[in-house]
C-alpha cells in the first residue's frame, strides 16, 4: 500500500513572495501595459485651509484640481451649525482681518455680463446635525494654475453663516463670515506617477 502524501505547509512570507513573483512575471510577459483612463489627467492643484473668523470654530479644507477643461473641487468642513451655508470664492487673497472682510467681495471676472452667475459662486454647503459638510463638484468656469482671469490661485474662500446671495465686506463689524482661507498652489499626488 503506497504511503499517504501529506500537503506541504509553506510559510506565509513565501506565499507573499510567490504572489509578487507571479504578478511580476505577468507584467513582464506584456509588451506594454494597457492604457485606460478613469478620469481626465490631473493638472495643477491648489488648496485653501480655512481658519475661524468672527469668534467661530469653523474650519475646513478645499482643493481645486485642473482636470481637462474643468476644475474639480473637493472640500471638507467642520464645526458648522446644522443647515445650509453659502460658500464663495472672494476677490482678494487676504484673510487677515478678524471678520474676513479683507477677502473683498465675491470674485467675478471683469468680462462677466451683469446679472450672470459670478465666477466665485460655489455650491451651498449642507451641514448635518454633527456640524460636518462635504463638497465634491466640478466647474467649467474656473481654472487652476493657468494664469487666466478665471484662475482660482490667489483668491480666498469664505464660509458664510447662512445663505447669503450677495455678501458685502464691511470692516470693523461682526458679520456671518465664519471661516476664510487663501487659495495657494499645491503639489498634488499624481496617481500616474505611482505606476
Amino acid at each position: 500500500m503506497p504511503a499517504a502524501v501529506l500537503p506541504v505547509r509553506l510559510p506565509l512570507r513565501f506565499h507573499a513572495w510567490l504572489t509578487v513573483a507571479a504578478a511580476a512575471a505577468l507584467i513582464a510577459g506584456c509588451s506594454e501595459l494597457p492604457s485606460f483612463k478613469l478620469a481626465p489627467d490631473a493638472g495643477p492643484m491648489a488648496v485653501a485651509r480655512l481658519i475661524p473668523k468672527n469668534g467661530s470654530t469653523v474650519r475646513g479644507t478645499i482643493s481645486f484640481t485642473q482636470r481637462g477643461d474643468k476644475a474639480a473641487i473637493a472640500g471638507s468642513f467642520v464645526e458648522l451649525f446644522p443647515g445650509s451655508h453659502s460658500l464663495y470664492s472672494h476677490a482678494v487673497g487676504n484673510c487677515g482681518s478678524p471678520n474676513a472682510a479683507s477677502a473683498g467681495p465675491v470674485w467675478n471676472t471683469a468680462a462677466a455680463p451683469a446679472g450672470s452667475k459670478r465666477v466665485g459662486d460655489l455650491p451651498l454647503l449642507l451641514a448635518g446635525s454633527e456640524g460636518r459638510a462635504e463638497l465634491e463638484t466640478s466647474s467649467a468656469s474656473l481654472s487652476v494654475g493657468t494664469g487666466k482671469s478665471n484662475d482660482v490661485i490667489g483668491h480666498a474662500v469664505v464660509v458664510h453663516a447662512a445663505v447669503d446671495p450677495d455678501p458685502k465686506p464691511e470692516f470693523g463689524v461682526r458679520n456671518g463670515w465664519l471661516a476664510c482661507g487663501v487659495i495657494e498652489r499645491s503639489q498634488g499626488l499624481d496617481l500616474k506617477k505611482l505606476f
